[in-house]
């Protein structure tokens, strides 16, 4: 794989960011105009859920672009594809419950207590592999 480490940073942070501003929207969406929708509830959920992320990759972002650090680096072809494979999971599976809980039956606040249980296990694997990707530093450069 011949990305350097700036694009494959970047193409993270467009997964990322993209996703949650699909999720913002659909938020929005639902917080006008579900009529059982909490929306303090529904933010409490996806604020947690999304901006540890999005803090970590702007974070590394700002720090490379004003330290001028070497964006050549080679870069871990397994490692960068695991966290884009784990990120673009974690985006859809945040996506699923405020998209199908119309289908579900189940009442919103439910589902999204529901889907906790498995965000957080996914949310940890990106978080980790993502940080270790993001800060990776390969000192043959």
């Amino acid at each position: 794989m011949s990305l350097t480490m700036q694009t494959a940073r970047k193409r993270l942070a467009l997964v990322w960011f993209a996703g949650a501003g699909v999720c913002f929207v659909v938020l929005l969406l639902i917080s006008f105009f579900a009529e059982d929708a909490d929306p303090t509830g529904l933010w409490d959920w996806f604020l947690p859920a999304i901006v540890p992320n999005l803090s970590l990759i702007l974070g590394v972002l700002v720090y490379t672009h004003r330290q001028q650090v070497a964006t050549d680096m080679r870069i871990d072809p397994f490692l960068y594809r695991l966290a884009l494979w784990l990120s673009l999971l974690y985006v859809l599976l945040l996506l699923l419950p405020l998209l199908f809980f119309p289908l579900t039956g189940k009442p919103l606040p439910e589902l999204l207590n529901i889907s906790r249980l498995w965000l957080a296990a996914i949310q940890g694997l990106a978080t980790g592999v993502m940080g270790a990707f993001f800060v990776r530093q390969d000192s043959k450069n």
